[in-house]
C-alpha cells in the first residue's frame, strides 16, 4: 500500500511539488515547466497530482480508478487515453520519459519529487533559458488567382491542411484559415505571425507562393515558392509547414516530424481536401457532397486515415438534429464510430478522429467518462483545433464544470473569433453557467456577423423566454419562422394569433411546428416557457428515445431547473447516466 500525501502539509497548507523542470501548485491549479505555464485537462491533471503526491512511488491502476472514477466502472482504455493525454501535455524532448509505465501494475514519476515552499525558486530547464515567448500564428486562406472554378477549394484546403499540421506542434497556437483577412486584423487579434500564399495547379505540378509576415513590423520574414509534382500534394503541405516551424523562435529547438501520410493515389489527397471544403457551410446538400468525396478518396486508398477521420466528422453532422438528420442516428453514429476507430488504427495522433469518437460517446452512448478521455486527448494532440476545443467545452458545460467549459470555449473563440458556430456554442455554455446576459451578448455578436442566422435567432429566443422576456422572444420567433423553409406562411399565422387570441395560443402553434420537425429539445424548453411541465417532460422522454443531439445539457439547462425534484425528470437523468454526476446552477 502506498501513502498518498493528499496535497497538504502539516499546517494544512497545500503542498507544491517539483519534479524535473516542472512545478505543480495544486492550490492554484497551475503547472509550470521552467517558468512557462502548461495546460493540462481535468482528468489528466488529477492523474498528475496523484503521481506527484506519491513522491515517485508506484501508483497502481486500482488507485487511479478509485480516485478518478469513484463508484463508476470504466474501461481500462479510458485510463490509458487520459495517461496519453497527460504525456502529450507534458511535451517531448527531455520531459518525454518523465512518467514510467510499470507493465500490468501502474505508473510512477521517473524523476525525484521535491516538496517546495512558496519561497523556493522554481527549477529551470537544463541547458539554459526558458523557451522563447510563444507568439500566435494565423494562416490566411490561400488565393487561387485565375484557377478554374473546379480548383477554388484548393486555397482554403491547403491552408487548412498546413494549419492542421502546425497545430499538432507543442508550443504553437495557430488560428484557422479564414480567421484573418489582412494585417490590420492580425494586429487587432494580437497575433505574432501571418502566413499567406497563392496556389496554382497545372497538369503535372502543384505550386504555392507563400510568405511569413512578422505582424508587429509588417515585414516578411521570408517569401518562397514551393513546388511539387501534383502526385505529392501532402509533401507540399508538409514543406510549407516545416518552413514555418523552423522560422519561429519558440519552435527552434523542437524536432519537427512533419511527414504526413502520402496517399497511394494522388487524387485521394485532393478529394479529401475538397470534401472538407463542403463541410464548412453546415448545410445539407454540401454535406452529402462531402460524404461522396470522402468515400471516393477511400476507394482510391482504403488506408487514408485523414479521409476516415473526415468521414467520421461527416456522419456526426448527418446525425445532428440541428441538420434535421439526413441520416438516422442509429445508422449514422455507429458509422461515425467505425470511421473514427479506423482512422485511429491507422494514425493514433489524429485529433479529429479522437474528437469524433468523443462526440459519439457524448451524444449517442452517454458514456461520459469515455467522452472526456477522448475529447481531452483530442485537445492535447492539437490545442489549436477549434472543433476539438468547442466540443470539449460543451462536454465540460454539460458536466457542470462551467469555469473549465468557459475557458475551453473562450480559447476556441480567440483562435477563430468570427466563427458563428463557435460563438453560438459559447452562448450556450454561458447560459448553462447561469450567465444569461453574457450569453445574449455572445449570441448577438454572432448575429452581427450573420444577421439572418436562424440558429442565432432561435438561440436568442430560447434565452429570452427562459428570462421571462416573452415579447422580445416573440420578435426572434417570428424572424426564425421567416427563415425556416418548412414554415412558409406560419410567421403570419402566429402573428395573427398573437393579436387575436394572445401569446399562449400563438405559442401552441409554434411548438406544434417544433414537434412536427423533430425539434423535441426546443419543444421541451418552450413547453416550460408556457408553464406546461408535464408536456415538457413528454417532449424530453421523446428526446431520450430519439437520442437527440443536445441531451447532454439536460441536467444543466436553465429551462429545466424547476423539474429537478420531479420523479419523471430524475428518471430521465438516470437513463442518460447523468444522475449524481452534476448539479444544476442555482441562480
Amino acid at each position: 500500500m502506498i501513502k498518498i500525501w493528499h496535497g497538504q502539509g502539516i499546517n494544512g497548507a497545500m503542498l507544491i511539488y517539483a519534479f524535473g523542470p516542472f512545478v505543480l501548485d495544486p492550490a492554484e491549479r497551475r503547472l509550470a515547466c521552467a517558468g512557462r505555464p502548461v495546460a493540462v485537462p481535468g482528468k489528466a491533471w488529477q492523474i498528475l497530482l496523484l503521481l506527484a503526491e506519491a513522491g515517485g512511488r508506484l501508483v497502481p491502476h486500482g488507485m487511479f480508478r478509485t480516485k478518478l472514477w469513484p463508484n463508476v466502472v470504466v474501461e481500462d482504455r479510458t485510463l490509458t487515453v487520459h495517461m496519453s493525454t497527460l504525456r502529450k501535455a507534458l511535451g517531448t524532448g527531455p520531459t518525454a520519459d518523465i512518467i514510467e509505465t510499470v507493465a500490468g501494475a501502474g505508473y510512477r514519476l521517473a524523476v525525484p519529487v521535491r516538496v517546495l515552499s512558496k519561497a523556493d525558486p522554481p527549477p529551470r530547464a537544463a541547458g539554459g533559458s526558458p523557451m522563447a515567448e510563444a507568439k500566435p500564428l494565423a494562416v490566411q486562406a490561400f488565393s487561387t488567382g485565375n484557377s478554374g472554378e473546379v480548383d477554388t477549394y484548393l486555397g482554403v484546403g491547403i491552408a487548412d491542411a498546413v494549419t492542421t499540421v502546425l497545430g499538432s506542434l507543442p508550443g504553437l497556437t495557430v488560428s484557422p484559415a479564414g480567421t484573418v483577412e489582412d494585417l490590420g486584423r492580425a494586429r487587432t487579434l494580437g497575433l505574432g505571425y501571418l502566413l499567406e500564399g497563392a496556389v496554382q495547379r497545372s497538369d503535372a505540378q502543384l505550386r504555392v507562393s507563400a510568405r511569413l509576415i512578422d505582424v508587429a513590423s509588417g515585414h516578411a520574414q521570408w517569401s518562397e515558392q514551393f513546388e511539387h509534382p501534383q502526385a505529392d500534394g501532402a509533401a507540399l503541405q508538409d514543406a510549407i509547414a516545416r518552413r514555418v516551424a523552423n522560422s519561429l523562435p519558440q519552435l527552434s529547438a523542437v524536432d519537427h516530424d512533419l511527414n504526413s501520410y502520402r496517399p497511394r493515389a494522388a487524387e485521394a489527397y485532393f478529394l479529401q481536401l475538397e470534401a472538407r471544403a463542403h463541410l464548412k457551410p453546415f448545410t445539407r446538400l454540401p454535406l452529402m457532397k462531402a460524404l461522396t468525396l470522402f468515400e471516393q478518396a477511400l476507394v482510391l486508398d482504403p488506408d487514408y486515415a485523414m479521409a476516415h477521420a473526415g468521414l467520421a466528422s461527416t456522419y456526426l453532422l448527418m446525425a445532428s438534429t440541428a441538420m434535421l438528420r439526413p441520416l438516422q442516428v442509429d445508422e449514422a453514429m455507429p458509422m461515425a464510430r467505425r470511421a473514427a476507430e479506423r482512422a485511429l488504427a491507422l494514425d493514433e495522433e489524429l485529433a479529429e478522429a479522437w474528437a469524433a469518437l468523443g462526440r459519439v460517446k457524448m451524444e449517442y452512448d452517454w458514456d461520459w467518462d469515455g467522452a472526456e478521455a477522448d475529447l481531452a486527448h483530442a485537445v492535447a494532440l492539437n490545442s489549436s483545433s477549434v472543433e476539438a476545443l468547442a466540443t470539449f467545452g460543451q462536454f465540460l458545460s454539460a458536466m457542470g464544470r462551467h469555469d473549465e467549459a468557459t475557458e475551453a470555449m473562450e480559447q476556441a473563440r480567440r483562435l477563430d473569433p468570427r466563427s458563428v458556430e463557435t460563438l453560438q456554442h459559447l452562448g450556450i455554455v454561458y447560459w448553462m453557467a447561469g450567465q444569461a446576459n453574457r450569453a445574449l451578448e455572445v449570441v448577438e455578436e454572432s448575429l452581427a456577423i450573420t444577421p439572418d442566422s436562424v440558429r442565432g435567432q432561435y438561440g436568442r429566443m430560447m434565452i429570452l423566454d427562459q428570462l421571462g422576456r416573452h415579447d422580445e422572444a416573440m420578435v426572434e420567433r417570428l424572424a426564425t419562422l421567416r427563415g425556416l423553409s418548412v414554415a412558409q406562411g406560419l410567421a403570419e399565422q402566429v402573428e395573427a394569433l398573437l393579436r387575436s387570441k394572445g401569446w399562449q395560443e400563438a405559442m401552441h402553434v409554434w411548438i406544434g411546428l417544433l414537434e412536427r420537425t423533430n425539434r423535441w429539445e426546443g419543444a421541451a424548453m418552450q413547453w416550460m416557457a408556457v408553464g406546461e411541465p408535464a408536456r415538457a417532460l413528454d417532449a424530453l422522454e421523446h428526446c431520450v428515445k430519439a437520442r437527440t443531439t443536445y441531451l447532454c445539457f439536460t441536467a444543466q439547462n436553465p429551462c429545466f431547473r424547476s423539474l429537478h425534484g420531479d420523479s419523471r425528470f430524475q428518471r430521465i437523468l438516470r437513463t442518460l447516466k447523468l444522475d449524481g454526476r452534476t448539479s444544476p446552477v442555482v441562480p
